[in-house]
């Protein structure tokens, strides 16, 4: 028999219960005379049923007696959740072992790599303000800011810094706030490296007869890139617990 944990009935396929009374075996209080309807999962219609009994049915060193429900048609024969239950060959409970987990870094940085940022050394730094963020979101930040430090993403200012951003907080759909910093005026003095950007054409021709592709999509892929020391202090931002770069 199936044991189906969705089942409130004992179901007996007809051909079984031929097989049954071929080689004799005892049941009580067999009729033809239904005392319940029942319908499939999905279906529309109740069951098509020849009779039910009674039977005393057992599993490992459990016994019990049972209703069966005999069903034309049928294709298993399925013994109910209680049923199931009483015989404890079905368990349901809640123990839930506790793991505990340690954050680790899912991509750590490139290593051997830091990148200067050029900067026009004639625009004049600006410190700008600390901008307050909703109260409801101070807690969130401080988390965060928190996480970034241990993941070795961010650090703390050294000191007072000729450039200082705002922070400009996003809470996310899940909950979690993401951390943005207003660079627009800090933008102003990096140095731009023209590159043309390629033409659809052109990339479609560097791959003309290549059989295999594939995509990597990093997540937070800025964080995997480390700074030069130099160039740290124009990433400087203010936050209600001090400067950070």
């Amino acid at each position: 028999m199936t044991i189906d944990s969705g089942a409130d009935a004992n179901i007996i396929t007809r051909n079984v219960w031929d097989q049954m009374k071929e080689a004799g075996v005892k049941v009580m209080n067999a009729t033809t005379k239904i005392d319940r309807s029942l319908i499939a999962y999905g279906a529309g219609e109740p069951l098509k049923m020849a009779g039910m009994f009674q039977a005393e049915i057992k599993a490992v060193n459990n016994k019990v007696e049972a209703k069966f429900y005999v069903v034309e048609n049928g294709q298993r024969c399925l013994l109910g959740d209680r049923t199931a239950k009483d015989l404890q060959v079905l368990k349901v409970g809640y123990d839930i072992e506790a793991i505990e987990t340690k954050r680790r870094i899912p991509f750590p940085k490139i290593r051997g790599v830091k990148v200067e940022i050029p900067i026009n050394q004639e625009v004049q730094p600006v410190q700008q303000a600390y901008r307050r963020p909703p109260i409801a979101m101070e807690e969130k930040i401080e988390e965060k800011l928190r996480s970034l430090l241990e993941l070795d993403i961010i650090e703390r200012a050294p000191g007072p810094s000729p450039w200082v951003s705002p922070v400009v907080p996003v809470l996310k759909d899940s909950g979690e706030v993401r951390l943005c910093i207003d660079m627009r005026r800090a933008n102003q003095a990096v140095l731009r490296e023209t590159h043309p950007l390629p033409l659809v054409d052109e990339l479609l021709s560097s791959v003309s007869g290549a059989v295999l592709f594939s995509k990597l999509d990093i997540k937070e892929a800025y964080h995997q890139v480390e700074l030069s020391e130099r160039s740290r202090p124009i990433t400087t931002f203010i936050t209600k617990y001090g400067l950070y770069r």
